[in-house]
């Protein structure tokens, strides 16, 4: 289960409902009026804010992501849970080359994405899943300005063949500069992202829009001892039907790292942050973590962060231990294989509710006659949703004080995924692949299981 007896324990103050698992009344305000605009530029980089180390802001989707490097860089950057096991690519990084078009300090670099997929149990709501053809058009410009500023921006029309699903555009915008003064190293992005596709936690097509401001700041205080301070600024919009949610957070974050040798460094970092949420109670929560990175030979390395986080809502409090590692093993060059796992507290979609997300995954990489590349991966995650409810309708029933909150379990959901892909590089700039990938989806609550098979090719032209 989600919560241990360890974690139970420190709810407080804390009282739980004569049934193992209750489900309160979600709130069903009327639909927030439309978000999803076409002016993209214009809107989403204007957003002043600030860094983020804390909770992610998107859930699961049912729809297998994109392949390596052409995973839309908006999602990637908000995603709390993601489908591959980190491995970074087989080649080395390489200098980034001129575009095939310069206006004077700008560089223009263009790149493609298409993606045919057939898959059954799609959903569009509960109980409803489908089987359908999908198709992904992602055309989109990267612009570089200099060393210090990048722009780039991909729409996604997506198309299905069942009438049961209406077609769709998606949007990112990724805007990321970094620059140094005096003993500072500066960074700042903007990202805005917005999609309309079928989520796990909701099970149907529920719309989403996304801003998110990241500043960070590092100084070297020594030759080893490093200082990083950050500000977040994070605002999700999301509609499903007749329910929709607002949530704004602002996160601030200092640490101190120390990089005793070459391989091996430690440190600490401290977080605290405000979620303004509507419908619903507002949330406050702080963050303590360890940090560690360690490359233990030149073929394995290995970055880990643990800690606990303390979440108050509705006047209640709840600890969660939380954490983030990742190891990654390349015995050949031609061969890599990651294991990454993580635990977050995040708002759910639902009023009042906070989802614990638990996760393990592990992918295997293998390049196969010098032009193929095959990857398997798979993970499991547990997904209880914690409920905090006013208590004031329990106060006649107790002869003491009622507690601020009522904290109760009302769903938890498992899920499992296998994904199997054999790619390709062409002419230098394009790739071409195919995968199948196996999910399955159990709940709490019989009407949110899904099972769902997916196979696909991508074609993918990047300049």
């Amino acid at each position: 289960m989600g919560l241990c007896s360890a974690d139970i324990a420190k709810l407080k103050p804390v009282r739980f409902l004569d049934k193992a698992i209750t489900v309160h009344q979600i709130r069903r305000p009327t639909p927030a009026h439309c978000r999803r605009g076409g002016a993209v530029l214009g809107c989403g980089l204007l957003l002043l804010g600030f860094l983020g180390g804390g909770t992610g802001a998107l859930a699961q989707g049912v729809l297998a992501p994109p392949s390596e490097p052409y995973e839309r860089q908006a999602a990637s950057q908000t995603l709390t849970t993601n489908q591959n096991g980190g491995i970074p690519p087989l080649a080395g990084a390489a200098v980034q080359a001129p575009g095939p078009f310069q206006l004077g300090p700008l560089d223009f670099h263009p790149h493609l994405l298409y993606r045919f997929i057939y898959g059954d149990g799609i959903p569009t709501g509960p109980t409803n899943h489908y089987k359908t053809v999908i198709q992904e058009i992602s055309p989109g410009l990267s612009l570089y300005w200099g060393s210090h500023w990048t722009l780039d921006y991909t729409p996604t029309l997506r198309m299905y063949s069942s009438k049961e699903f209406p077609d769709a555009t998606d949007e990112s915008v990724v805007l990321s500069g970094k620059t140094s003064y005096q003993d500072w190293g500066l960074s700042l992005s903007q990202v805005y992202s917005s999609s309309s596709a079928p989520l796990v936690e909701t099970e149907a097509l529920t719309e989403v829009e996304n801003y998110l401001t990241v500043f960070q700041a590092s100084r070297q205080l020594g030759s080893q001892l490093s200082a990083q301070l950050g500000l977040n600024q994070s605002f999700r919009f999301s509609s499903e039907g007749t329910i929709s949610q607002d949530v704004r957070q602002w996160i601030a974050t200092a640490g101190l790292n120390d990089q005793f040798w070459s391989r091996f460094g430690a440190g600490f970092n401290a977080s605290a942050g405000y979620d303004l949420i509507t419908p619903g109670a507002n949330m406050a929560f702080e963050q303590a973590q360890g940090t560690m990175n360690w490359r233990v030979k030149d073929k394995l390395n290995m970055t880990a962060s643990a800690g606990l986080e303390v979440t108050q809502l509705l006047g209640a409090e709840m600890i969660n231990p939380i954490f983030n590692g990742s190891l990654v093993y390349r015995p050949w060059e031609q061969t890599a294989a990651s294991l990454t796992a993580s635990r977050a507290v995040t708002p759910s979609f639902y009023a009042n509710d906070v989802v614990v997300n638990t996760s393990l995954s592990a992918t295997l990489q293998q390049r196969l006659l010098r032009y193929l590349t095959f990857e398997i991966s798979g993970g499991y995650t547990t997904t209880p949703f914690i409920g905090f409810a006013a208590a004031d309708e329990f106060t006649a029933q107790t002869p003491t004080r009622a507690p601020a909150a009522i904290v109760q379990q009302n769903r938890e959901d498992y899920s499992r995924f296998v994904r199997v892909s054999v790619a390709s590089a062409f002419r230098k700039r394009g790739t071409v692949s195919v995968f199948y990938s196996y999910s399955d989806y159990t709940s709490g609550l019989a009407a949110y299981a899904l099972t769902s098979t997916q196979v696909g090719l991508e074609i993918g032209w990047r300049y």
